[in-house]
This record gives structure tokens, C-alpha cells and sequence, in this order.
């Protein structure tokens, strides 16, 4: 059987492309002209974005297109998100929110006026919205741990505060005392939300793998870029055998983690049970992206660390990727499990 290669679809590489065009274009200047210790895009220039993108039929990717958006599959969503990465704010959500936001998949299994009042609302107003799935009883084992249901923002007795955390974007502590919440509000039947969270689960990991790819490409070129200029010694920075072999590497470990997502999210696309690719991909991903950016900063040394570039926030964006969607640790035991099966619960086979 003769082999075709791994090319992409045309209509997929001219949307990715397009994707590109618009972080250069549109977003890269945007985000220049903002101060060293901004933490966004501010809303006043996130709305002109917004429009722009929704105008270029760019516009949440991932939401089914009866519901306004892009409709997109896990494996194509995952080389857009490759390209809507490569900017400074890029975490945790590729675009800084100008191409619209998602809503979680759990919401497209509610009824039809759930659908009506966060879904197709959330596409159309450009609503953000979060997912809560961290609790003192515990975050990394959601399936027993979670006591929480959803509530409307704004519902009396919820309380919301921010935590400050290393990356730009912040978490948020969300506490709740004598909520009521509508039965109308509930979402599938009673107990079995996790089970709904396990699509959502699966293309949150995916999603994070393929940011952690385009801010590790990224980084790789601005490297790239410095040692063919930067001269050291009297010879540019290009010559010297140890920043060969980091941008080797690199460049290693990007292919790596890019076919390992593409397979996960092709796995996927075919309906089958893609978890643990899921975990390889999100846990080599945010990792192998860690280390590249760590090493294309030390070759720029000094300018490595400035605020002016984005190195030095995907550095912290990625060391919280290590823990968020699961820690690392976390996907290591999922992979043993499904390696070991019982045994690595203490069972004999």
C-alpha cells in the first residue's frame, strides 16, 4: 500500500494560515503597544479585535456551527490553536480571547433553553466562562472529590475573589454560602457530570498541548533569529556548538510533541476512547515546551528575561501548564495504569 504522507487538508492549512495572519497582523501590534507589566489585552482593545475576527469568520473555533461557530474537529482545532499561540498572551487561552470564547462542550448536552441562554449567548456577546474544578476536598480526582454544582454568576451567597498566581492570567477563588440553585439549571441527569466532563477533559488537554507547541515554535524562531545576528568573541552566536545542539533539541522535541498531539486529537476524531493519548500529549507538551523556551531564553541571554519579548511570560504560563489540566504527576500514573492495568491499583492479575 503506497504511503501518502501526513499532509494536511487545503482548507486546513488556509485556515491555520489565516490564523497566523491575524496573531502578525492584528494581535502582535496590539499587544506591542501595551505597557511591560500588562497582564491582557484590555477590553478596549480586545472589542475592535473581536469584530475584526468575527468579520474574518474567525470566531470560536471550537463551538458547533448550528450555535454561530467555527465547528471545528479536536485534530483541526489543535493546528489552529498551534498558530493562535504565538503571541504574548497566549495562555491560558490562544488569542487572548479575540477569537471569541468557547463555551465548555459539557453545555451542548443541556436542554434547549440551556443551549439558547449560555451557549448561543457565550458565541454571540463574546461571554467568558469558566470551569470550576478545584475544591479543598480535592482537585486531581474529580470523579470523587467534586461536591459543587454549577450556579449563575451573580447568584446571591456566591463570592468571588482572585488569586494571584506566576502567570499573567490569574486563578479565581469561588466560594458559595446557602446558594440556591434552580433545578433547571442542572445539566444532563443528576450525577453524572463527570462523565459529561470527560469530553471536555480530553480537548482541554489537547488544546494545552498544542499551546505549549506554538509558543515552543515560536521561541525557537526568535532563538533562531538572535544567534544568525548576535556576535560573542568576534563569531555570531550561531557557530558555537552549544547553541547548535539547544536549538537541535528544540527542534527534537517540537516534532515530538506535535505528532503526539495530532494523534491523540486524530483518536479522537475517530470516537475513540483517547484519554491516555490525551495525557501523553498534554504531559510531554507543557513539559517539552518548558524546556525549549527555558533554553531559547538562556541563548538570549539578558534579553531572555526582558519583558519587551514574550519569552519571559511563556516561561511562567508553561510552569503552570505543568499542574493545570491535570499535573504532570497525575498524567504519569494514567499512563502507568493503562500500561500495568490493575496492578498499578495494588490488584494481582
Amino acid at each position: 500500500m503506497p504511503f501518502d504522507g501526513f499532509g494536511l487538508p487545503d482548507e486546513l492549512w488556509l485556515l491555520s494560515g489565516a490564523v497566523a495572519d491575524f496573531v502578525r497582523g492584528e494581535i502582535l501590534p496590539v499587544e506591542e503597544d501595551l505597557p511591560a507589566d500588562a497582564r491582557e489585552i484590555p477590553p478596549a482593545q480586545l472589542g475592535p479585535l473581536q469584530a475584526e475576527a468575527r468579520e474574518a469568520g474567525l470566531w470560536c473555533f471550537e463551538a458547533p456551527e448550528r450555535y454561530g461557530g467555527g465547528g471545528l474537529s479536536a485534530f483541526q482545532a489543535v493546528v489552529v490553536t498551534e498558530q493562535a499561540a504565538k503571541h504574548r498572551f497566549s495562555f491560558p487561552l490562544p488569542g487572548a480571547g479575540a477569537f471569541g470564547f468557547s463555551p465548555p462542550v459539557v453545555l451542548y448536552r443541556g436542554s434547549r433553553e440551556q443551549i439558547e441562554r449560555y451557549v448561543v449567548s457565550t458565541i454571540e456577546q463574546a461571554w467568558s466562562s469558566f470551569t470550576a474544578i478545584s475544591e479543598p476536598t480535592g482537585g486531581s480526582d474529580p470523579a470523587r472529590a467534586i461536591r459543587t454544582v454549577a450556579v449563575d454568576a451573580g447568584t446571591p451567597g456566591m463570592n468571588v475573589t482572585t488569586v494571584p498566581v506566576l502567570r499573567d492570567h490569574w486563578s479565581t477563588e469561588v466560594s458559595f454560602d446557602d446558594c440556591e440553585v434552580p433545578v433547571e439549571n442542572l445539566i444532563g441527569e443528576e450525577g453524572q457530570g463527570f462523565q459529561l466532563a470527560q469530553e471536555w477533559l480530553v480537548r482541554g488537554r489537547l488544546l494545552y498541548a498544542a499551546q505549549a507547541v506554538g509558543v515552543a515554535e515560536e521561541a525557537l524562531r526568535i532563538a533562531v533569529d538572535w544567534a544568525r545576528q548576535r556576535e560573542t568573541f568576534g563569531a555570531l552566536l550561531a557557530t558555537r556548538q552549544a547553541v547548535q545542539f539547544a536549538i537541535a533539541d528544540a527542534r527534537v522535541e517540537i516534532n515530538a510533541a506535535r505528532h503526539l498531539t495530532w494523534e491523540a486529537a486524530y483518536t479522537h476524531d475517530k470516537g475513540q476512547d483517547a484519554r491516555t493519548a490525551a495525557s501523553i500529549a498534554k504531559l510531554f507538551g507543557t513539559e517539552m515546551g518548558f524546556r525549549v523556551v527555558d533554553a531559547m531564553m538562556q541563548i538570549l541571554g539578558g534579553m531572555g528575561v526582558a519583558k519587551e519579548l514574550p519569552l519571559e511570560h511563556w516561561f511562567r504560563a508553561l510552569r503552570v501548564s505543568r499542574i493545570v489540566e491535570g499535573p504532570s504527576e497525575i498524567h504519569r500514573y494514567l499512563v502507568a495504569r493503562e500500561i500495568l492495568g490493575a496492578a498499578a491499583t495494588g490488584k494481582r492479575a
